[in-house]
């Protein structure tokens, strides 16, 4: 019983000095609200601008000996939009932008520009009339004008960083007093020309690989390839180090980068010493066709997670991300279509493969359109339902050699050891199509050849015998399968 009421007088107190703490704590927030220093007070809060972004028509930034008029304009640009049907079509529109004679303005940042002038409110204010505005960074600021359409001149003057680095000082030019306003509207406004310079450095929108016509990088100084598009096929090829169509999962990695590159971050114009960026001796360099326009892209130096670049016939340093770039450091065997002779069966009327001492006669009847009239015979045999996979096994295990190396500078001689002739239903351009696979001397493989001509690849042994893909593999299931349609 003592117990209980022991909880009951420990209780009481508690809630006694939580009643005198509220009413205190009430009583200085009372006080507080009367004394003008919150920072909700109006003196506090002032809007810098008086008018909205879409009343302005000039901006002026300065700082220092720069100065920089952007006027308002209305521009007309084309614009690909979807119809109704599917399709698409390319549509004119008016559009309002920002420019300057004196250089190649990105719109959006200045749009920016514009918001925060409209939006812009001062956070608190430090001083009514300052003795030295030094302090605060406001006797060589960043000043920006915001003209409207009816004339009316307001302007903003912008500091330095608080020692909290969270806000700015800044003042109207006219008025005495220093207030601070974020640091990222700050950050905004005391924008230079290096902040607003157009990061599409290729003045074409919604670009696509389909866009490109012709591609040459180099590495380390030396040339990796040379590419071209053959716009009769839609199909690229290299021209060098050797002729061979590129292949569809890595080559267009190169494109598509491109179609994307913009300007990560403008670092310096007319830079007097490039060897600081690594761009005397560029580690990267692309040169390209894109619309009809020339363009050599310069990639230099690493620095964090970015490359300093070039775009030749313009006077910036710059950086782009360098996250995306895995692809450059690709060996050239990844780059390029490695199957020496890859025809669909349903092209191919007729294909001999001689290999290991043994001639095998595939002659085929494929037919896309209506599959009931297809015919395969494998040695003079008929190949029936059970064994079709099989017989279009053995036919893929032939048309699936593949060069895993690389050497141009190899003369292939001696004789062939396996050899696939193919006879086409049309000549296109050639009515027989021969694959040889001459030995290589180290033992490691075959040098691939088509038609008597080197592809520059070589084959390891082992290829043949893969249990998934070789054409051994394949071949030792066909028989497999025909041997059990016997029984």
């Amino acid at each position: 019983m003592m117990k209980n009421w022991k909880k009951i007088a420990i209780l009481g107190i508690v809630l006694v000095i939580f009643a005198a703490a509220f009413i205190y704590l009430s009583n200085i927030q009372n006080k507080s609200g009367d004394d003008g220093d919150s920072e909700t007070d109006p003196v506090n809060e002032v809007k810098l601008v008086s008018f909205s972004r879409d009343k302005m028509v000039k901006i002026i930034l300065e700082h220092g000996d720069s100065k920089i008029v952007l006027t308002r304009e209305e521009k007309e640009v084309e614009k690909e939009q979807t119809k109704d049907d599917g399709t698409k079509e390319t549509v004119k529109e008016k559009v309002k932008v920002w420019v300057t004679p004196d250089f190649d303005v990105d719109s959006s940042e200045v749009d920016d520009i514009a918001l925060s002038g409209e939006t812009v409110t001062t956070k608190r204010r430090i001083d009514e009339n300052p003795q030295d505005v030094s302090v605060y960074g406001l006797d060589d600021p960043y000043i920006v004008t915001f003209v409207s359409e009816d004339g009316k001149e307001e302007k903003v003057e912008i500091g330095d960083k608080t020692p909290t680095q969270d806000s700015y000082y800044v003042r109207r030019s006219g008025d005495t007093a220093v207030y601070t306003i974020s640091s990222y509207r700050g950050d905004i406004l005391r924008s230079g020309k290096m902040d607003i310079l157009n990061k599409n450095l290729h003045k074409f929108d919604n670009i696509t690989s389909a866009d490109f016509t012709s591609l040459n990088f180099e590495k380390d100084g030396e040339l990796v390839f040379e590419s071209y598009k053959d716009s009769s096929e839609d199909q690229w090829y290299f021209s060098k180090p050797l002729k061979r169509k590129v292949d569809a999962t890595q080559f267009p990695k190169f494109l598509e980068w491109l179609a994307a590159f913009k300007v990560s971050e403008y670092v310096e114009e007319n830079p007097s010493d490039l060897a600081a960026y690594g761009l005397d001796d560029p580690k990267y360099v692309f040169h390209y066709n894109l619309k009809g326009r020339e363009f050599t892209l310069k990639l230099g130096s690493k620095s964090e997670s970015k490359h300093y670049a070039m775009m030749e016939g313009h006077p910036y340093v710059f950086n782009v991300s360098a996250s995306d770039l895995n692809f450059v450091d690709f060996p050239m065997i990844d780059l390029m279509d490695r199957f020496i002779y890859i025809p669909t069966i349903y092209d191919v009327e007729k294909l001999v493969i001689e290999i290991d001492n043994r001639v095998d006669t595939l002659l085929i009847n494929a037919n896309k359109e209506d599959p009931e009239k297809e015919e395969f015979y494998f040695n003079g045999r008929k190949i029936d339902d059970k064994t079709e996979s099989q017989f279009r096994g053995y036919y893929q295990g032939a048309i699936g050699l593949t060069g895993d190396r690389m050497d141009l500078a190899a003369t292939p001689e001696g004789n062939a050891e396996i050899r696939l002739t193919y006879t086409m239903r049309e000549a296109k351009p050639d009515k027989v199509v021969v694959v040889e696979l001459i030995p290589t001397e180290d033992g490691y493989g075959y040098y691939l050849m088509k038609n008597g001509e080197y592809s520059g690849l070589i084959m390891g042994k082992r290829k043949l015998d893969d249990p998934d893909l070789g054409i051994r593999s394949y071949y030792n299931k066909l028989i497999e399968a025909l041997s059990n349609t016997n029984e």
